[in-house]
């Protein structure tokens, strides 16, 4: 027999199943290649999967620990400068009120205060009213402040001579007409009960009377009677 005819009836017999069996190592082959880089992969995915959730774990931040923007909020409260106001409240000084008054000089009484009844002038030899009191004392005499008070001013009045206008505080001002040029005080000052305006001169309208201080109180502009006020 030859060799020929001995492979054609083994192909015709078992060839068949030959070929089939390598047909099945080829493709468990082709699975086993298959499988093989799945678990390469598998290993590669789940080797990097702890780097990924390490450095998810050192990014989150920690639940009881302040977030950023709040720390930088209360940061910036802390360094904000406080805003101080320019406006200053300045107090005003209260003015001198005068609790009582007495006479700014020592003598008698010659003329009255007369807001209706007219009096006898010497010096013009008329009946006028009086709008204050006459103080007889000696010329020179030091002429002192009724009462506590602010000077409102000084002047040379053409009918009362040196006059001293005194604001003494509750509406109520005191006029001291008949002093000399060498009055002792000056617009602006504060004074006390006592203390010396001046001395006692000459009231220019009442000149051929006896030397006198000329005083009157004013009382919300309203001419009053000094006596009224005065105390011993």
């Amino acid at each position: 027999m030859s060799r020929g005819s001995f492979l054609s009836r083994f192909l015709n017999g078992k060839g068949f199943y030959v070929a089939l069996g390598i047909c099945m190592i080829a493709i468990g082959i082709s699975a086993w290649s298959a499988m093989s880089s799945l678990s390469d992969e598998s290993t590669q995915i789940a080797s990097r999967e702890p780097s990924v959730s390490m450095t998810e774990t050192v990014s989150e931040a920690p639940a009881n620990k302040p977030q950023s923007d709040v720390e930088d909020t209360r940061s910036e409260q802390k360094e904000k400068p406080v805003e101080v106001s320019s406006k200053q409240t300045v107090s005003t000084p209260q003015k001198p009120v005068a609790k009582f008054f007495t006479y700014p000089v020592v003598g008698e009484i010659i003329k009255k205060f007369s807001s209706s009844e007219l009096q006898y002038s010497v010096t013009y030899n008329d009946m006028r009213l009086h709008p204050g009191i006459d103080i007889k004392s000696k010329g020179g005499t030091a002429v002192k402040s009724a009462g506590d008070g602010t000077v409102l001013s000084v002047e040379n009045d053409q009918n009362l001579g040196y006059t001293v206008k005194i604001d003494h505080g509750n509406g109520v001002t005191g006029v001291y007409a008949g002093l000399t040029k060498a009055v002792a005080v000056k617009k602006g000052d504060t004074v006390k009960s006592g203390t010396t305006l001046g001395p006692l001169g000459t009231v220019t309208n009442e000149c051929l009377d006896a030397p006198h201080l000329h005083l009157e109180f004013l009382k919300d502009g309203k001419q009053i009677d000094p006596l009224t006020l005065l105390s011993e």
